[in-house]
């Protein structure tokens, strides 16, 4: 009890660490959760669109069909005939699209021909800039259609008019639902704290763990006859209470942070926080066996924390780096942290808590396990040669 109370007593010369790389977590992890994380939304919905119509026709099909443009459409003059200057102005956005009708084409049309009938400027970068010319395109073999079928052709074009108002009047909206192209305020959150929370851990808990290793300190609770592994259970456990408080502190923060943010699946994000919080402090117990310089300590956690999270997707999205980078991100354990992240937020709350979930979180524990049997073999080895 008495290696445990000095242990926690102990973190305190290191709350100015803790402040600092708290700081960064909640600033700049909230920044970049904000810029990253993206929510269920409509991928397209229609709007009305600014065109330039040039009618060189002026006949009664083609005022229908600027009539029509009239009423769905935002109809402005081009205020020039020069293609190139219209061109231009489409493609500055000064109007959105431009149509030009030819002379000839209501004898082209009431010919039943609709190919080429009429011409289009478009840059084609939107929906509905595509969306009108399929409207025109329809409108015009509409026509050609109840003319074959016997209307006259004042008939055909009120037909074809009404027809095509009685669509204008549906709102076109396609929703995107699906998880795998979303991602939610808390997934970014915590993949910014897969760093932060390392860093955290690694550093005060390495830290923490060096006071008992200091030469004096150990040989002093050596003489008291405490067995090995005793000292070390006790070293454990205050260090498992400070990684449980710190990481605790880091959830509730995150969850205060998304308060305006609705996710069921935050219990399922703070279960893989809690098993990365095992691999951070298996990780420091590692590094403290290595040194008990504060100095060096800190130098070597950046070093494989840094690394890690440039190769496992914490700082750079897994999409984008190589498949060899991926391979040797395998036997790390931030990639199957980061893993676990992307598969609670790609999967429907209700099917989360299964094989694959488990699977992931099993994995952290066990690089946890095997930082922390490293650490024990070069803490019993450096004691036992008095190193």
């Amino acid at each position: 009890m008495s290696v445990f109370n000095a242990m926690i007593i102990s973190l305190k010369a290191y709350v100015i660490t803790i402040l600092v790389y708290f700081l960064l977590f909640a600033v700049v992890g909230n920044m970049q959760a904000k810029a990253a994380s993206s929510e269920k939304s409509n991928i397209f919905e229609e709007v009305v669109i600014s065109v330039a119509v040039t009618d060189n026709d002026n006949t009664g099909l083609s005022k229908a069909l600027v009539d029509y443009l009239k009423e769905t459409q935002n109809v402005v003059d081009p205020k020039t005939d020069d293609l190139r200057t219209m061109n231009d102005n489409v493609r500055f956005s000064i109007y959105d699209y431009a149509l030009i009708i030819p002379q000839g084409f209501e004898d082209k049309i009431l010919s039943g021909d609709t190919e080429g009938a009429v011409s289009y400027i478009v840059p084609g970068t939107t929906a509905s800039q595509f969306l009108l010319t399929e409207k025109i395109d329809n409108y015009l073999s509409d026509v050609v259609i109840y003319l074959k079928s016997g209307y006259s052709k004042d008939e055909a074009i009120k037909l074809t008019h009404d027809q095509m108002m009685d669509l204008s009047d549906t709102h076109v909206v396609v929703m995107d639902n699906d998880d795998n192209n979303h991602k939610s305020f808390y997934a970014s959150m915590f993949s910014f704290n897969g760093y932060t929370l390392m860093m955290l851990l690694c550093v005060c808990c390495a830290c923490t763990w060096s006071v008992m290793k200091d030469r004096n300190v150990s040989e002093r609770i050596a003489v008291s006859g405490m067995h090995f592994f005793t000292r070390n259970a006790a070293a454990v456990g205050a260090v498992l209470t400070i990684g449980f408080a710190i990481t605790s502190l880091v959830i509730v923060v995150v969850r205060i942070m998304g308060r305006g943010n609705v996710d069921d699946k935050f219990m399922y994000y703070a279960l893989d926080v809690y098993a990365l919080m095992t691999v951070g402090i298996g990780m420091a117990y590692f590094i403290c066996s290595i040194t008990v310089s504060d100095n060096l300590i800190n130098m070597i956690a950046n070093m494989i924390v840094l690394s890690m999270s440039f190769l496992c997707g914490i700082f750079v999205d897994a999409q984008f780096l190589s498949e060899s980078i991926l391979k040797v991100a395998h036997f790390l354990p931030l990639y199957w942290y980061a893993r676990a992240l992307k598969f609670i937020n790609d999967t429907k709350v209700d099917q989360i808590l299964g094989g694959q979930f488990i699977t992931y979180l099993v994995i952290e524990v066990l690089f946890a396990l095997v930082f922390f049997a490293a650490g024990m073999v070069i803490s019993k080895k450096k004691e036992q040669y008095a190193v």
